[in-house]
């Protein structure tokens, strides 16, 4: 790992590092920028200054960082010794947004790596990585350090008697939690970097595994079936929003949130139940429990409105569209288990980070130091993590395993299946094992082709379409594969695969450590 780190080409990862950085600057610099807030009426709002190094701590929130609010008492006569309020929500615009930023970035630096016709090993992507993943958390502690302040507001004074509207007494600071950033920041750019990076590695490991193939063709199916169903929830959300703000803030606000409101709207029509937590604690016995939930669920509304109920059609469309991605890539049986599995487990995690939470402490100070009391309260507002869970699961399988067949029959019926068809079961990987024109079987007819053809080349097997167009050639598929050699021979060294074992494209013998 060492010699990754010394020796190496840092240049990559920190052109890399340039575009994501410039999104949370971008963000800190909108955040910053109102300041007719309605305490200013009473007290004078920070400066620019103030709420810009404010605000560059606030933008390590994308990354799950706390962000606190800290007011300290200017005398020492102020029965009110400590006020703290925390925030922990995922403002996940900008986190995609960052996401975007990096791969963008990545993909340039993999397209220079690519015209002059090198390939990266598992090692090299590796380090790659790592050194990406180094750089964007060092750009994460920089903003943590440099982020934050300090500042104690002047008093507004009456313009005709000129005495004090309000007196604050009060110095206030904003910083985040750095340590949680660096620690996730580290762990995103090193995925994405290894997943642009590590491309060939990863392909090559497909070619040798059938089961890597499965899962990474539907790690790509989930990821772009969540992209359109989330895509989808986001913009019903951003609607609602605009339709029932009284006051442009509101919406203005949404905007850093979309992608949480819509995981919370499509959690909602799925079935999850939705929870507001409230609790309060103390110090001393005498305090006692005094938390309390409410809770409202699709199949419960309470007193709500019966218009919630339009989140089904939420569900409805993000199972058709996980149905379609699974039909329009022809997937087996098998492979549809293996979406619904990623597609499950993935909108899990995202509907579980998508919530919010606020925790505000206080100390007070009474007539003896043993009368000091410390309360907090926490509130926080999300989704029930097993019921999200179980909600998923069974959507899931709804999508990828139950509609694909369904769309099949339908498409059957209305164009009439051809008697050569291959049978929609049929995997786009299906083994090669007693195909072929020496080995019979049902393919006797088309030489096994490989699915990571080249463009133009023959079809697949019990695929139905060319790579090109959405087909296994895309998984993990950056770039276009460079071309075999004449006559399909493999290169020197290579050692053909067993008979009996699905044929591997010789474009891809190469070596590995």
């Amino acid at each position: 790992m060492t010699r990754w780190l010394t020796g190496s080409d840092w240049r990559p990862a920190l052109r890399a590092a340039i575009a994501p950085t410039g999104v949370l600057l971008v963000a800190a610099l909108i955040t910053a920028v109102p300041s007719g807030y309605d305490y200013d009426t009473f007290i004078a709002s920070p400066g620019y200054g103030d709420r810009f190094g404010a605000a560059l701590a606030m933008t390590l929130n994308a990354f799950g960082a706390p962000f606190r609010l800290t007011g300290h008492p200017a005398s020492s006569r102020d029965s009110l010794d400590d006020l703290e309020l925390a925030f922990r929500v995922l403002p996940m615009t900008v986190t995609v947004l960052w996401a975007l930023a990096l791969w963008l970035g990545l993909r340039a630096g993999a397209r220079r790596r690519k015209a002059t016709g090198a390939q990266l090993t598992r090692g090299q992507a590796g380090g790659e990585a790592l050194r990406t993943a180094v750089v964007l958390a060092g750009v994460a502690l920089l903003l943590g350090l440099v982020g934050g302040t300090a500042w104690q507001p002047a008093d507004r004074f009456d313009d005709e008697s000129g005495y004090p509207l309000r007196s604050t007494g009060m110095s206030f600071g904003a910083d985040s939690g750095w340590v949680e950033a660096v620690g996730w920041t580290a762990l995103l750019a090193a995925a994405l970097a290894f997943a642009v990076h590590g491309t060939d590695a990863l392909r090559w490991a497909a070619w040798r595994n059938r089961s890597v193939r499965g899962w990474a063709v539907a790690a790509l199916t989930a990821g772009q079936a969540l992209a359109l169903a989330v895509g989808l929830a986001a913009l019903v959300a951003f609607v609602l929003v605009a339709a029932n703000s009284k006051e442009g803030v509101e919406t203005a606000v949404s905007l850093a949130f979309l992608p949480n409101l819509g995981l919370l709207l499509l959690g909602f029509g799925s079935g999850s139940t939705w929870r507001v937590h409230s609790g309060l604690s103390g110090q001393g016995e005498s305090w006692g429990d005094r938390s309390s939930d409410a809770e409202i669920s699709f199949f419960d509304l309470h007193d709500a409105a019966a218009d919630w109920r339009w989140c089904g059609l939420l569900a409805l469309a993000a199972a058709g569209l996980l149905g379609w991605s699974a039909y329009r890539r022809r997937l087996d049986a098998a492979d549809r288990l293996r979406l619904a599995a990623v597609y499950g487990v993935a909108l899990t995690v995202l509907m579980a980070v998508a919530g919010g939470q606020m925790t505000r402490t206080m100390s007070m100070r009474g007539w003896t130091s043993s009368a000091r009391v410390d309360m907090s309260q926490e509130t926080s507002v999300g989704l029930v993590f097993l019921s999200v869970l179980l909600a998923n699961l069974v959507w899931s399988v709804v999508g990828a395993v139950l509609v694909p067949p369904l769309l099949a029959a339908v498409r059957d019926r209305s164009v009439g299946a051809p008697q050569t068809a291959v049978p929609y079961a049929e995997s786009p990987f299906a083994s090669a094992q007693g195909g072929g024109v020496q080995g019979g079987g049902p393919y006797a007819e088309v030489p096994p082709q490989v699915p990571y053809a080249t463009p133009g080349a023959p079809v697949a097997p019990g695929y139905g379409v060319p790579p090109q167009s959405g087909g296994p050639g895309e998984v993990l598929d950056s770039h276009p594969a460079p071309p075999a050699p004449a006559g399909g021979t493999p290169a020197p060294g290579a050692v053909p695969p067993p008979p009996g074992q699905e044929p591997v494209d010789p474009s891809v013998w190469r070596e590995h450590p």
